[in-house]
């Protein structure tokens, strides 16, 4: 496994390096049809490209646009190339990569790892290892004198997340693993997607940077999030700091 946690960490530096050469405004170019049924942005085909050329041959790999390659390994690298495409593409800093490294469920991931490529900042999780950014410890927030949520509004959102802002402290960010991160260092005490879209590529690896961190994750009907490492999978989130934010929000 540090074999593979290495390879990790070489394929989001070398992702973040990419983009960050390559100029903005060609970020928002429609290039293609992605495996998930969603159009494949230039950015997400740049960064998945690398991705796949460092990784080669040692891991199988799940990604959004081009789907799973079996290379006959045992783990497979849970990639988003690139968490908050639309930030991205509109200047707005705050997207990243999201990579988790499993077999067969959000339950057996073993590590994940999450960067900010605007801030530099690293989250990562380490099944039964604890969950760090930037090297150091995290924790979730137990105070909840102040809360602060991130939900998704727009189309993405519903009447319960549209009821919440007016009692509530409310961000809405536009980056699934990185927002759920924020859960896991303490910065805000929940994070709610209440639509059945999210795929395993979003949350693979902040699911378990979330819950080493002390926190859990749920879907919409308040069930602990589980599910199978495929493309086909969706769901709902809700990460939170304790159990009982989850009760309040549902």
């Amino acid at each position: 496994m540090d074999e593979l946690i290495d390879l990790a960490k070489e394929v989001v530096n070398a992702i973040n390096n990419r983009i960050r050469r390559e100029r903005k405004s060609k970020f928002g170019r429609e290039i293609s049809m992605g495996a998930d049924g969603t159009p494949t942005l230039f950015v997400d085909k740049l960064a998945e490209d690398v991705a796949i050329e460092v990784i080669g041959k040692k891991a199988n790999i799940l990604s959004e646009e081009i789907g799973y390659i079996d290379n006959g390994k045992d783990y497979t690298f849970i990639i988003d190339p690139v968490d908050g495409t639309r930030n991205a593409v509109h200047g707005l800093p705050f997207y990243g990569i999201s990579l988790a490294i499993g077999k067969n469920s959000i339950d057996d991931v073993e590590y994940g790892i999450v960067k900010n490529i605007p801030t530099g900042d690293v989250y990562e999780g380490f099944k039964g290892g604890g969950a760090f950014l930037n090297g150091r410890e995290i924790k979730v927030n137990e105070d909840y004198s102040e809360r602060i949520y991130c939900l998704v509004l727009g189309d993405s959102g519903n009447k319960k997340t549209w009821k919440l802002v007016n009692a509530n402290c409310i961000r809405a960010m536009g980056a699934a693993a990185i927002e759920m991160c924020l859960v896991a260092s303490g910065a805000v005490h929940a994070y709610y997607m209440p639509q059945e879209t999210l795929r395993v590529t979003d949350f693979s690896a902040s699911s378990l940077i979330v819950r080493e961190a002390g926190g859990e994750v749920y879907n919409a009907n308040g069930e602990v999030l589980n599910g199978p490492l495929n493309l086909k999978f969706r769901s709902s989130i809700l990460a939170v700091a304790s159990r009982k934010i989850m009760e309040e929000l549902l």
